[in-house]
């Protein structure tokens, strides 16, 4: 998605809060005929309420998650922008509730290294925020962030994991306004300038700590600490290693996380939102999430591999024991479990996705067991007719293997639309129609008749186009691949030989020196 769409404006993930959301408990409670109150219930009660049906906490998480998605999200309020595309994958925290990450698309929304910064800072000021509401003028709001968006001053285990005092960067510095820190280019005075920065945003630090009780705004601190907006934002390049969205924050919001107001009052309950200003670190974290290990998983399987060596076992049996050991002990949660079971996604994107198999021998499906048992019992009738009877080797009853979209492709119409269209543009902007799935009348403006047999394809017009996802082949270490897969998908053809002509000896041949005139017939 972020090769064929670009990269994504908003990070966002939003936690469960399977207690402060009382719907959830009293629902329980109603289904088991328990007439408590849960105003009156200590947590623990509400622990052994929740724990005895997790099948009803996970559905109501899902189900408040897509209301959430659907009518607040992308609502026409455009509460974080219009939203064009997106992406989430659902997670399980360590109590075992689900919660979600998410990659938004905003339309119109300014690229960071693209437009100006300036326009940046403004727009991320627009929907994002750390400020604690004034508890005069919004109450409910101001409630929300204090009970659910303060980051805990004694730190947990969880944020020690890297072995930092805090992982997520909390206590995070108060600034006078939005501004983007982007690192110092190294020289031979890095290190001074580093340790120079260190110094002085220490004394920084020491300043908060010594007047947290004062209600002092940004500028007080600062000249208390020598500092001014300008010489801050100069210091803090020196001790930041990657692009970073430092927020406009008051002194007693250094614990308090970022958020937008119209999204957390709906939400209710933990969440957190960030511009995106590399790509690849938001691929690398989400990419963790959807291929998460189950935890203490790798200590079982090290247990096992000990035990392997123990016993004088060669490799392959080694490898046996250590497979058969993860098939019999993934650990997951309750209401991970509940997911996995009842079909609940744990993942969804805004757009279809649509495999192209290319390469050399990609792999193919091979029809049903039955249609083969059938052309057995064809083919076997026909040996019994006279020998003046030929069989067609070529023929649909001898077929093996099923269609794909690349056979599809080659049987595009001969019309005008589809000769000068690539395989990646057909799997993208056309869908497969089943026999069942045809109209009883055909609107030909969209809906097309392949050649050969075929069958029929649409033109998606109910959605956007599909992100196409395709076998990569690296250019430096298989050149021989990487072209024919580049060839293969835009390079508008009808015939494998159209590929590579007979006056090329490679791919890599045609593809640099050779020319190619598309037309009519």
């Amino acid at each position: 998605m972020i090769r064929q769409l670009g990269v994504p404006t908003f990070f966002c993930s939003f936690s469960s809060a399977d207690f402060r959301w009382s719907e959830i408990v009293n629902t329980i409670l109603k289904q088991q005929g328990d007439m408590r109150n849960t105003e009156n219930m200590t947590w623990d009660e509400k622990c052994k309420v929740l724990c005895s049906n997790p099948v009803t906490a996970a559905r109501m998480f899902n189900h408040r998650f897509h209301i959430f998605l659907k009518d607040v999200i992308m609502s026409d309020a455009e509460p974080i922008g219009k939203i064009i595309d997106y992406f989430y994958r659902v997670e399980f925290q360590q109590r075992g509730s689900p919660h979600t990450h998410c990659l938004f698309w905003v339309e119109n929304a300014p690229k960071y290294g693209e437009d100006d910064n300036e326009e940046v800072m403004s727009f991320i000021d627009k929907y994002v925020t750390c400020e604690i509401p004034d508890e005069k003028v919004d109450k409910e709001l101001h409630d929300i962030v204090m009970e659910v968006h303060q980051h805990s001053k004694n730190h947990s285990k969880t944020c020690k994991k890297k072995g930092t005092v805090c992982r997520f960067n909390f206590p995070r510095p108060p600034s006078t306004k939005t501004f983007i820190s982007e690192p110092s280019k190294p020289d031979k005075d890095t290190k001074k300038d580093e340790k120079v920065a260190k110094e002085i945003l220490s004394g920084l630090w020491k300043v908060i700590k010594e007047h947290e009780d004062k209600n002092l705004d940004v500028s007080e601190i600062f000249k208390k600490a020598g500092l001014t907006q300008e010489s801050f934002e100069k210091y803090f390049r020196f001790i930041t290693n990657r692009n970073t969205v430092v927020l406009k924050r008051e002194p007693n919001e250094i614990y308090t996380n970022q958020y937008n107001p119209h999204l957390l009052r709906a939400w209710n309950a933990n969440m957190d939102i960030q511009y995106i200003l590399d790509a690849f670190s938001c691929v690398v974290y989400i990419i963790s999430y959807i291929s998460k290990s189950e935890r203490e998983l790798g200590l079982l399987l090290q247990q096992t591999k000990n035990e392997a060596e123990e016993g004088n076992l060669n490799a392959q049996q080694t490898m046996k024991k250590i497979g058969t050991s993860y098939l019999h002990h993934r650990e997951v949660s309750a209401q991970e479990a509940v997911f996995r079971v009842t079909g609940l996604r744990l993942r969804e994107c805004s757009r279809k996705v649509e495999f192209i198999p290319v390469g050399e021998n990609p792999c193919r499906m091979s029809i049903p067991l039955k249609d083969l048992e059938k052309q057995q019992s064809y083919k076997s009738s026909n040996r019994k007719r006279s020998n003046s009877d030929s069989v067609d080797e070529n023929d649909d009853e001898n077929k093996i293997w099923m269609n794909n979209l690349v056979d599809r492709y080659k049987g595009r119409p001969h019309i005008d639309m589809f000769i000068k269209m690539c395989l990646a543009s057909f799997g993208s902007e056309y869908s497969v129609l089943r026999e069942s799935q045809l109209p009883q009348k055909i609107n030909e403006e969209t809906t097309f008749k392949l050649d050969g047999n075929l069958g029929h394809i649409r033109k998606r017009t109910r959605t956007s186009p599909a992100v196409i996802k395709y076998p990569r082949f690296s250019q430096e270490t298989s050149p021989e691949k990487y072209f024919q897969s580049i060839l293969q998908l835009f390079l508008p053809y009808r015939h494998d030989e159209q590929l590579k002509p007979p006056l090329f000896d490679t791919y890599e041949n045609f593809f640099t020196c050779g020319r190619v005139k598309v037309y009519r017939g």
